[in-house]
This record gives structure tokens, C-alpha cells and sequence, in this order.
């Protein structure tokens, strides 16, 4: 690796922290907790009706972790589960909608503060850029619900991630 590369490498790891500490802060703030229940809340109003072992999986978290935090956004009034069978279904309350949307909106206010320091040009590379690093991670459909567990699908319609894996998927059915 020459020395530009590494420097872009540099970069990049510090360009990644900046937008991570950016979101989480701002999400935190909306939620009015800090660790995973922002992300908890997101990834539940992208995918409701999937369980807890798949939340702890998107969220990379343990068991016990993930036992604590449903725990949490239920006692919160955030989150219902279904008393339907073993599997016991995540969805948001009416309450937990409107707490998902603040975090939703912090980060996108957040987000936005950050790219208004780049012009138009320098948009469109962010773009590219960042769905040549992001499309290839999509090697299954955790893996996209991992990646995306922040985002606001509303504001990606042609994602990246989800389009490289939507890719794989019907080429491996083939």
C-alpha cells in the first residue's frame, strides 16, 4: 500500500467515526437514551414482525443482550410482542412509531449538517462512492438489514445495498 493509499485509508476511518458519533448522538438524543434502543426502534419499523433473535442478530448483540433490550423498549411502551407461538413477533407501539420517527429525523438532521459542507460534485462522488463500498457488503439479507439498520429507506429508494443484494438473491436462484 503507497503512501496515498493509506492516507485515503486514513481518512476514511476518521471520515467514519465522525458520521457514527454524529448519528448516535443525534439519535440518542431523540430517543433520550444512549446504546442500542435508536437502532432497536429503526430496525423494528423497517421489518416489524420480525423476532427477537433476529433483532439481536441485525443489531449484533447477545441473547442476554437482546432479552435486556426488548425488556427495555417494551417496558418503555415502545414495543409490543406478539403472544402468537414460540417466535413472538416485534412491533412498535403507536408511541414507539413516534419515537422511531424522531430518531429517524434527528439523523437525518444530523446527516444533513454534514453533507452541506460538500458541494453538489462532491455529492454525487459521496454517492458513488458510497455504493461501491456498501453494495458489495450485502452477501444476505441480515447482512442488508445490518448495514441499513440506521437508515430511512423512505430516502434511498434506489439503495445501494439492497439492490446488490436483490442481485445476488435472483442470481443464485438461476
Amino acid at each position: 500500500m503507497n503512501a496515498r493509499d493509506k492516507h485515503a485509508a486514513n481518512l476514511l476511518g476518521a471520515s467514519a467515526l465522525l458520521v457514527t458519533g454524529t448519528v448516535r448522538e443525534a439519535v440518542t438524543g431523540a430517543v433520550g437514551s444512549a446504546g442500542a434502543l435508536g437502532e432497536a426502534l429503526i430496525a423494528i419499523k423497517d421489518q416489524p414482525g420480525r423476532t427477537a433473535d433476529w433483532l439481536g442478530g441485525v443489531l449484533r448483540i447477545s441473547q442476554p443482550g437482546t432479552a435486556h433490550l426488548v425488556r427495555r423498549l417494551t417496558e418503555q411502551g415502545w414495543v409490543e410482542r406478539s403472544s402468537r407461538g414460540r417466535a413472538r413477533p416485534l412491533r412498535l407501539t403507536p408511541e414507539g412509531e413516534r419515537v422511531a420517527a424522531a430518531a429517524l429525523a434527528a439523523r437525518q438532521g444530523a446527516l444533513q449538517q454534514l453533507i452541506g459542507r460538500l458541494t453538489g460534485e462532491q455529492r454525487e462522488h459521496l454517492v458513488a462512492i458510497s455504493a461501491a463500498l456498501l453494495g458489495p457488503e450485502a452477501r444476505s439479507e441480515r447482512l442488508v438489514a445490518t448495514l441499513c439498520r440506521l437508515c430511512d429507506r423512505a430516502s434511498c429508494p434506489q439503495c445501494p445495498v439492497y439492490e446488490e443484494w436483490r442481485q445476488a438473491a435472483g442470481s443464485d436462484t438461476s
